[in-house]
């Protein structure tokens, strides 16, 4: 075997700036629907949103949060030890991925076992089965983008 770097064609930056990129206009979307009340009074006046754009955007936050984290993964896992052993993890949790690389920060593997749950429950349309919880999506998400913030500075992975 040469000593040449072997390339490999990825979609991992793509992934991270669809939400990258949602995350920004859910926010936006989320300022724009509000404005102070009049008068100096404390609150927010919010408008009402018929079309749920800032909820799409949440959406596809949560939902491409887990699919740049499991490609980013899937990276890391065969770089550092090989395909191999990533076929023998591939369809464990992402905690458990972390911690074959040697993750121990324990507020990434609770966020990443909080976000799992979560985007299964919203993405696979399981929500109403845990009526005790009542989620908001715009919440989740930007829980979700920290959570890959999180991950790409423990693995110090730049992604600009």
């Amino acid at each position: 075997m040469s000593n040449k770097t072997k390339w490999i064609h990825t979609s991992v930056h793509i992934f991270y700036d669809i939400t990258k990129e949602s995350f920004e206009q859910m926010n936006s979307l989320i300022e724009s629907g509000r404005r102070p009340k009049p008068n100096g009074e404390p609150g927010w006046i919010i408008t009402y949103d018929p079309d749920g754009r800032s909820f799409k955007a949440a959406l596809v936050v949560i939902t491409f949060s887990g699919i740049y984290l499991e490609a980013l993964l899937h990276l890391l896992i065969v770089k550092k030890k090989g395909l191999k052993t990533y076929k023998e993890y591939d369809r464990r949790p992402y905690e458990v991925k972390l911690k074959l690389l040697g993750c121990s920060d324990e507020l990434i593997l609770e966020e990443c076992e909080h976000y799992r749950k979560v985007r299964r429950e919203i993405i696979h349309e399981k929500a109403h089965i845990d009526t005790e919880i009542i989620r908001f999506a715009q919440d989740e998400a930007t829980k979700a983008f920290k959570l890959i913030g999180l991950v790409n500075n423990y693995f110090k992975v730049e992604m600009n």
